[in-house]
């Protein structure tokens, strides 16, 4: 789960989990325009929310207030995902006040939150009842909450009246939160307020580090000015050399991809029609510095004015995050797979083949199995090879390796260079040891104790060079006619090698000589 949260207020958007803010007001507009943006970010982000209202802005007023800017409060609160509710129902303000029991409220209403799927639990209580005989308690209530909050998925804000404090009353407020959100109306604040200033700006700091970790910035477009302002992190993946861009026809063409203009515009103004919901997400690509090019995905929310018919949009914040991995990524596993499709088409065609030869050239159904078996496995020992470095291609030492395995490694002399080759070559040449070794076993070297197979494969200007030489067995003369192996052989050596095959049969043993080029 996410460790910010949008917090609907101009001096901090983003507050993390485990916020408690202290807000001094000094009239009912001031509790109306912090507490609506509040509580309307925190039902977008699908919080529950409690708001504990109390004198100078009543149930009533909180309730049309938040309704002008959520078109479907009465269905949110008739779910509970928002309370809006007295003060003294909430403090029992004319009992005695019980810490304890009123942080237990407040935790079980987090407990609850989270159970039922919400990002988290959001409250403001507005304070202003607290009378002086229960100051001592209250502020032992705000201490608890100030030491247990910062572990949990809240967010609290609890309101002051400034005309009602004195200078140890709003110390005592300050040091019991994290942030203090001043008055517009005035007071002179005691020298502690200092370490709320310090307190929001090791935040603000917080905040951007992780946006710079998580290659993210902000940005914010007004359309009054057809101006992008990007912070410090945007700026970079924006490859900017300035804050304030100008989105007039030269600069988008400029620094956007050609291809992707258009789709930015449209989501653009599907996001500022009045009657939507205002989200922008988009991904495109933007020209950097150097002259190449960054994917990013971009998403934000436009901000309006006024209500109904009269409502207008007037800019859109939101955030940006670096793609260009994640789509090279993408672009990678996408030729990955095309090349896995082609090559599962060319095992099929080889393992049809194999399979038609097989039983056309058999003696009996018996030998035919056994050759066919024999055929296939040393085809899937290739395709294990492949597979362990995602079909990228094998080295040719594993591949002369892995075919000849199950030959005796006393009458084989093998020399290979260490070498990468294609998934062609690997499948390819797997066929061909296999079919030459078999052929041996058979009739040739392989097939008494003193006989010998030489090997020899090499590389040199980017051509491959395979020679396979055997000694010491039976006499050798050309077969009556050309068998399967043979055909494989050339068939494989033409078709996925591209390259060409000698193959000759020799009185002291079978001689194969196979170039091909290895791109």
């Amino acid at each position: 789960m996410q460790t910010w949260a949008p917090s609907g207020l101009e001096i901090a958007p983003q507050l993390r989990w485990g916020s408690h803010l202290a807000h001094f007001f000094g009239a009912a507009d001031e509790l109306r325009d912090v507490l609506v943006p509040y509580f309307k970010a925190g039902l977008e982000n699908h919080e529950r929310c409690l708001w504990v209202t109390g004198r100078a802005f009543n149930t009533a007023d909180a309730r049309a207030a938040l309704g002008a800017a959520v078109s479907d409060l009465d269905s949110r609160e008739r779910n509970r995902q928002i309370e809006i509710i007295d003060g003294e129902q909430w403090y029992s303000s004319r009992a005695q006040l019980r810490p304890g029991e009123l942080l237990s409220q407040l935790l079980k209403r987090e407990h609850d939150a989270l159970a039922q799927g919400y990002q988290g639990q959001r409250s403001s209580g507005n304070c202003a009842w607290v009378s002086p005989a229960q100051w001592p308690d209250f502020m032992e209530y705000e201490r608890l909450v100030q030491k247990a909050v910062p572990e949990r998925r809240m967010i609290c804000i609890c309101s002051y009246c400034s005309g009602e404090l004195d200078d140890a009353g709003r110390t005592a407020v300050t040091g019991t939160h994290d942030l203090t959100l001043r008055s517009r109306h005035g007071f002179s604040a005691p020298q502690p307020g200092l370490a709320s200033a310090t307190s929001l700006e090791r935040q603000k700091r917080t905040f951007d580090l992780a946006m710079a970790a998580s290659d993210m910035g902000t940005w914010r477009y007004t359309l009054a000015d057809n101006m992008c302002v990007y912070d410090d992190n945007a700026q970079r993946l924006y490859g900017l050399t300035g804050a304030r861009f100008l989105h007039d026809a030269a600069g988008v063409k400029e620094k956007f991809h050609p291809d992707d203009i258009e789709p930015m515009w449209s989501r653009v103004l599907r996001a500022l029609d009045p009657s939507g919901d205002g989200r922008y997400d988009v991904e495109y690509r933007v020209r950097q510095l150097d002259g190449g090019w960054r994917w990013l995905s971009a998403w934000g929310l436009v901000e309006f004015e006024d209500e109904g018919s009269q409502r207008r949009p007037v800019a859109i914040s939101g955030a940006s995050r670096d793609l260009t991995q994640q789509k090279q990524t993408e672009e990678l596993q996408h030729l990955l797979l095309n090349e896995m499709n082609h090559r599962v088409k060319n095992t099929a065609a080889t393992i049809h083949a194999i399979t038609s030869q097989t039983l056309r050239t058999a003696r009996d159904l018996p030998s035919a199995k056994i050759a066919l078996d024999q055929r296939i496995r040393s085809l899937a020992r290739a395709h294990d090879l492949l597979a362990q470095r995602a079909w990228t291609g094998a080295n040719l030492a594993d591949v002369v390796k892995h075919a000849l395995d199950a030959f005796s490694p006393a009458q084989l002399d093998i020399s290979c260079a260490d070498l990468d080759i294609p998934p062609r070559h690997a499948l390819a040449l797997s066929l061909v040891l296999h079919e030459l070794a078999t052929n041996a076993v058979k009739y040739g070297a392989l097939s008494c104790d003193s006989g010998r197979v030489a090997l020899r494969c090499s590389c040199e200007d980017g051509t491959l060079s395979l020679h396979w030489e055997e000694s010491g067995g039976p006499v050798t003369s050309p077969p009556a006619r050309k068998g399967f192996g043979s055909r494989l052989i050339e068939e494989l050596a033409g078709r996925d090698l591209g390259g060409a095959v000698l193959l000759s049969y020799d009185v002291a043993g079978v001689r194969c000589s196979i170039t091909a080029p290895v791109k």
